[in-house]
Formats: C-alpha cells, structure tokens, sequence
C-alpha cells in the first residue's frame, strides 16, 4: 500500500467542550448568514400564520365558557327536583343549542387547520425549489478530506482510508439524524459535482438548519408559556 502523508487536526479552542477544528476548503459566509436568516423568518412567519389559524377564536372560547356556565346551572335546577321543570327544561334546551354552536365552532376549527397545513405544504415546496435553483450547483461548505482526523480503533494499519470516506462519515455524524433521511441529504446536494458531493453542504441543508433551529426556540417558547 501507498503510504499517504496526512494532516491531523488537534488544534482546539478555548469552549467548555473542545472540539477538532474543522478543515474547510470552501466557506461562503455571507450566502450561509443569508441563507440561515431566510430559514429562521420563514419558520416564523409559517408558524405564527398556523398558530394563528389554529387557535381558538375569541367568540369559541366565549362560547365555551358560556356553556359551561349553562351546565352548571342546569345542573342546579335539576337538583331541586319537579318544582323547578320549567327552569330546567329551558336550561337544558339552551345548553344543547350552546354545545351545537361549539360543534360547528370546532368542526371549522379543523377544516380550517387542514386549509393552513395544505398551504405551508405548498409554500416549503415553492420555497425548496427556488432555493435549489437559484443555488443550483454551488456548495456552501467543502471540507478538505485529506486533513479530517482518522480514527483507526477498528482498522487494521494496512488498510487505507480514502478522502472521500472520511468526509461523507464526517458529514453523516455532523448532520445526524438528517443525513439519514436519504431523499432529504440527496434533494439537499442536488446540483453539485459528483465529485464534489461527499465534502460539501448544499444550500438546502443551510436552509433547513434555519427552519429547525427556529421551530426549536418557538417549541420551546410555547411550552414555557403555557406553563
């Protein structure tokens, strides 16, 4: 076997948890800050128009609490037995046209909810497209395989690892669980060399780092408020 000169990374920086400093070969900054921008208010802008219209309405929570008022004074005048009938039946015929109206509340609640999932359906896929076309065979991120830190606990010495291995491990364990999402990771590099592939990181993937991290916060923020 030929052997190789290779680079090991050990350079670490001041953090509570120190890591090997990545060899990147290509970096555009300012299309990666742009990008992650994008994905951040896009995330926002979507979940703020679902919570929006999957909220319940002011009048339906007026309602709501309207018929549960009704409730328990039917239930009071059930109590007292035959001499309060009329009272009762009035009630109890005020609480049925109140559960009707909240029904019919609720069942546009979830049309409405399916006519909200069906439009950001559409919106991500518009949005995926352009992003991939207008970014369409530029990588954002390339690593330099050659210079990746080689773990050989389970290698023999003999055997030899090539660049394009080490960067596409590197890559699979950086972007875990997405990288194993197959189609997604494959959608993401569309465009780029072949070559080229298994060291880079597409705009996509830029892109969805935005969105998640966003929907994370607002996941968080919610259950913090609701609390």
């Amino acid at each position: 076997h030929q052997l190789t000169k290779r680079y090991y990374c050990y350079c670490y920086t001041m953090t509570f948890l120190p890591y090997p400093e990545i060899p990147y070969k290509i970096v555009h900054t300012g299309d990666i800050v742009l990008l992650l921008s994008l994905g951040f208010l896009y995330e926002f802008l979507m979940r703020t128009y679902q919570h929006r219209n999957e909220r319940r309405t002011p009048h339906e929570r007026k309602v709501n609490v309207h018929l549960a008022t009704l409730r328990y004074e039917a239930a009071k005048k059930r109590a007292l037995g035959p001499s309060a009938f009329v009272e009762t039946a009035k009630l109890e015929r005020a609480v049925l046209a109140a559960e009707k109206e909240l029904a019919k509340m609720v069942e546009d609640r979830e049309a409405r909810k399916a006519r909200v999932a069906k439009f950001i359906k559409k919106c991500n896929i518009a949005t995926n497209f352009l992003i991939l076309m207008a970014y369409w065979g530029v990588a954002m991120v390339a690593i330099d395989g050659s210079r990746l830190y080689e773990d050989r606990g389970d290698l023999s010495h003999d055997e030899v690892i090539s660049d394009v291995e080490r960067t596409s491990a590197f890559w699979k364990g950086f972007l875990f669980p997405l990288s194993y999402h197959g189609m997604g990771y494959r959608i993401a590099q569309m465009g780029i060399d072949s070559d080229m592939r298994p060291s880079t990181l597409g705009a996509l993937a830029v892109f969805w780092a935005g969105k998640v991290t966003c929907g994370e916060i607002i996941e968080c923020a919610f259950e913090w408020i609701s609390r």
